[in-house]
């Protein structure tokens, strides 16, 4: 669910800050854990309370599952999701769930739902009703084993079938709230007429919030909600931008990486080791653009505003002709690429995860054909597959006067300018520097 950026800053050659960004793609490629999920699966309505599915009980054997996600922030959006499972011979008939919860100081309200089943809630808040379609059974003969995930078609003989609907709350938890503690029933139109194990399946799921240890100062994640404007927070750096047209999750994250650390920089570049992730891997298609940019926000070790950014962009498919030396991609972002950096090996010369010099970029047709170069001035270097890669883009920013732009204050970003990506610094002491970078595409940034 996620789409990725990573930012270095550092001082480069010529008294250069320099800083470090990828782009919006598929995929992504910072891979932040830091928003973490729970699983939990149904007991049934029994005195015994069975684990769902129940093999060898007498009962609809189904199970409820429902999935919390740890460590977002107070602030902004959470997500819950529902999934019904069902592993019994025959049809769930009206299945419906429920999830209430008991901390009405988390301030949770439904937004709305993504899924197969009609949700609702009261406009005040409080507990969400969901009505999913029947779900097919597996026929006769068929028996349950223990609980699963649910698979990829086909369907195995032992189930399950399920049904999943997401569920996106607004939340504006008080301070003194670490957690919410969450019940979800679900309920089917049958009933056991011997009344031993009735049909319900019920959870306790638990989510937590953030609570500022570990990585808490220095990461931040939320739901971001359809068309809001969405900022995390890190100890020296921030990251801000206008959610799309649905739910999506997003994570940031600020590490400190020593100076001197190899391949922290982009090819001639030092920096001085400040690393940003961002992981917006499941933004909608066409949520930052130049109308929208995304917005980050970084304090430097540096004397002067003389700035420059290197932004590796989140991978996109790229493939090979070996007999001309010759990448291609759709899009024209790579026509402006000063390097590449390749996810898996295109072979002879061309190694995946190091970062190339690209030369000789063209586009014709909607497409961007480039050679790749050891150095800035090197010859195009052999290759040996046609793929397709993964390839991320590299670009330095701030290097052109175009790319600069201005003015801004410490407290407040310049105006968005009518091309992107852009830069703008200003000094908040001798020795540290306020970097905005805006860009309309995610990626690894480094300063």
């Amino acid at each position: 669910m996620f789409r990725k950026a990573l930012i270095r800053l550092g001082v480069g050659l010529v008294l250069l800050a320099s800083v470090t960004v990828l782009a919006t793609a598929s995929g992504g490629s910072a891979g932040l854990t830091f928003v973490t999920t729970n699983v939990s699966y149904s007991h049934d309505g029994s005195p015994a309370a069975n684990e769902c599915p129940g093999p060898g009980i007498n009962e609809r054997h189904y199970c409820l599952v429902v999935t919390t996600y740890d460590n977002l922030k107070k602030s902004g959006g959470v997500e819950v999701d529902l999934t019904l499972q069902n592993y019994d011979q025959s049809t769930l008939s009206n299945p419906t769930t429920k999830l209430e919860w008991d901390n009405t100081a988390a301030n949770l309200f439904l937004v709305s739902s993504d899924g197969s089943a009609v949700c609702s809630a009261p406009s005040t808040g409080g507990p969400v009703a969901c009505s999913f379609p029947n779900l097919p059974g597996l026929g006769s003969g068929v028996v349950p084993g223990p609980h699963t995930a649910c698979p990829a078609a086909p369907v195995p003989p032992s189930g399950p079938i399920c049904s999943t609907v997401k569920l996106f709350f607004s939340v504006n938890a008080a301070a003194n709230v670490s957690a919410v503690n969450f019940t979800a029933t679900a309920n089917v139109k049958e009933s056991q007429p011997n009344g031993a194990n009735v049909d319900s399946q019920t959870a306790a799921p638990v989510m937590r919030f953030d609570d500022g240890t570990g990585d808490g100062a220095n990461a931040d994640a939320t739901v971001v909600l359809p068309q809001t404007t969405t900022q995390l927070d890190a100890t020296k750096s921030s990251v801000k931008f206008l959610g799309g047209s649905r739910p999506f999750l997003a994570q940031f994250q600020e590490s400190q990486l020593q100076p001197t650390s190899p391949g922290v920089c982009f090819p001639g570049i030092g920096c001085t080791g400040l690393q940003l992730a961002t992981d917006l891997a499941g933004a909608p298609s066409g949520t930052f653009s130049t109308s929208q940019p995304i917005i980050w926000t970084a304090t430097v070790n540096a004397t002067n505003t003389n700035v420059v950014a290197v932004h590796y962009y989140d991978p996109v498919t790229v493939t090979g002709s070996p007999a001309t030396k010759t990448f291609t991609t759709s899009g024209t972002r790579f026509a402006s690429c000063n390097g590449v950096n390749f996810g898996s090996s295109p072979g002879g010369d061309v190694v995946a995860n190091k970062d190339y010099f690209v030369i000789n970029a063209a586009t014709s047709g909607g497409n961007t054909t480039f050679q790749v170069a050891a150095t800035a001035t090197g010859k195009a270097l052999n290759f040996q597959g046609s793929g397709p890669f993964s390839g991320s883009c590299i670009k330095v920013i701030g290097d052109q006067k175009s790319e600069k732009t201005g003015p801004c204050t410490s407290t407040a970003p310049p105006a968005t300018p009518a091309q992107l990506p852009a830069l703008c610094a200003v000094k908040t002491s001798n020795s540290t520097v306020l970097v905005y970078l805006l860009d309309d595409a995610n990626g690894k940034i480094s300063y």
